[in-house]
């Protein structure tokens, strides 16, 4: 029988994903394979709903619910300023920079580097006030609190630029919560809610990475890349619990979660080696996986296919969106025209019971995929190729008769290179996205 074809034009042909031995048998195997291929997720549009232009090019982009039942944007911009959007885009506050530097630090500090902003904003109730507060890092080495009318709470300095966004967690059960970044300076911080100095930790170089928290039977660790590639996990007291050493930069926050379904948490993070690292609770490899190009951002963790277990979405600078089982295999992956530095959202964006990939790209491109890609089938067996024949193993048996694609669902071409996307849901869903040229654009579903 002639090979079947499906290939549309814009699904991208990529590596077989061989699933791990399963006790079905090759039948009922082949028949859930043909139903992924009849339950096609159908196409859907993009509608823009609204625009906005900010003051620069943007350089971070978070949402989150700075007030009761009210989800808002906050963005920053090159000109140093925070803005605080609601759904409709208007306006709720913006704080600008007020930095003063001395004279010794401004022969130091290249003009346009005494405003930029390259962290993203951290929303968290650090004081137990019922509100969240905004917490970003400057490149004049400053930590920025403001309240959420945008108001400022407190400044704390460091001694190198602050491109480590910032993890608000209670790291030793005291019921308060604690504000842990990384410096240029090679400090990695804990400070209180009021901006005093709580420890610092010294690495080997400086750190741009997130910090992230794991916490197992009131055992806490903080654990975070840096720029030689050296990750290292803390204990609640900036203790060196263990180290890691990738070939590269790291400035990808580690995504944690219990990737296999059972009980133990494992580490993912990304580095400019081109590898994401998979490492176990004391910092051991499990896996890693090789791309071509550098991975800047965090990966999402999802259960995108209701086996149990978490896949592993990224980008990488090799052009592509990634997907990846929990053994570091490649299940599919999807080619842009450019490199994809921000992390990619996994949500149920059109309410269907399935996850959507929403990710942007630097070719300009919000791209919106079918989490699950596509299986796409390499030949159409008859029953006497998947049944088996006495005394003889036919290699249909053993092998899937198609393999998984990145699906793209549409796309979206906007003016500038995409740094950030975001989603918001009060009365509906939106996609956010931010450009480098400053412009901000929200999205619903259409058709």
């Amino acid at each position: 029988m002639p090979l079947l074809k499906l290939e549309k034009k814009e699904q991208q042909t990529r590596k077989s994903y061989d699933k791990p031995a399963r006790k079905d048998n090759a039948i009922i195997s082949f028949l859930k394979d043909i139903a992924l291929t009849i339950a096609d997720k159908k196409f859907i549009g993009l509608e823009k709903k609204f625009d906005f232009t900010a003051d620069s090019a943007i350089t971070s982009l978070t949402s989150a619910a700075l007030y009761a039942g009210k989800k808002i944007v906050i963005f920053t911009t090159k000109s140093g300023k925070v803005y605080a959007l609601d759904e409709n885009f208007k306006i709720e506050w913006v704080y600008s920079l007020k930095e003063k530097l001395t004279e010794t630090e401004l022969f130091f500090t290249e003009k346009a580097e005494v405003k930029d902003i390259y962290t993203t904003p951290t929303i968290a109730d650090i004081n137990k006030d019922k509100k969240n507060e905004i917490i970003f890092g400057t490149d004049t080495g400053n930590i920025y609190a403001l309240n959420s009318m945008g108001k400022l709470l407190w400044i704390y300095k460091t001694k190198g630029k602050v491109r480590s966004s910032v993890l608000v967690a209670d790291i030793n059960n005291d019921n308060k919560s604690e504000i842990i970044f990384g410096s240029n300076d090679k400090n990695l911080y804990a400070l209180n809610s009021k901006g005093k100095l709580i420890w610092k930790f010294m690495a080997r170089s400086g750190i741009e990475a997130k910090p992230s928290f794991l916490k197992h039977k009131n055992k806490a660790q903080i654990i975070f890349g840096s720029n030689d590639g050296t990750i290292y996990s803390l204990d609640s007291n900036g203790k060196l619990f263990w180290q890691f050493k990738a070939k590269g930069k790291i400035t990808a926050a580690a995504s944690i979660g219990k990737i296999y379904g059972d009980s133990k948490d494992y580490i993912v993070v990304g580095s400019f080696d081109g590898y994401i690292y998979t490492l176990n609770s004391i910092g051991k490899l499990k896996w890693k996986h090789k791309t071509e190009g550098n991975i800047f951002s965090k990966a999402s963790l999802a259960d995108v296919n209701n086996d149990n277990k978490l896949e592993i979405i990224f980008g990488s600078c090799d052009n592509n969106i990634h997907a990846l089982s929990c053994y570091g295999e490649e299940i599919w992956s999807y080619e842009t025209d450019f490199w994809v530095a921000a992390t990619p959202l996994v949500v149920d964006i059109d309410n269907d019971g399935r996850y959507e990939v929403i990710a942007g790209s630097y070719d300009k491109h919000l791209y919106i995929l079918d989490a699950e890609g596509e299986f796409l089938l390499r030949y159409l067996p008859g029953v006497s190729s998947v049944t088996q024949q006495s005394g003889y193993y036919d290699e249909t048996i053993r092998s899937q008769p198609g393999s998984y694609h990145g699906k793209k669902l549409c796309d979206y071409k906007s003016e500038g290179m995409i740094i950030g996307v975001a989603c918001i849901e009060n009365k509906e869903k939106n996609i956010i996205i931010g450009t480098e040229n400053g412009k901000l654009n929200s999205f619903i579903l259409s058709g």
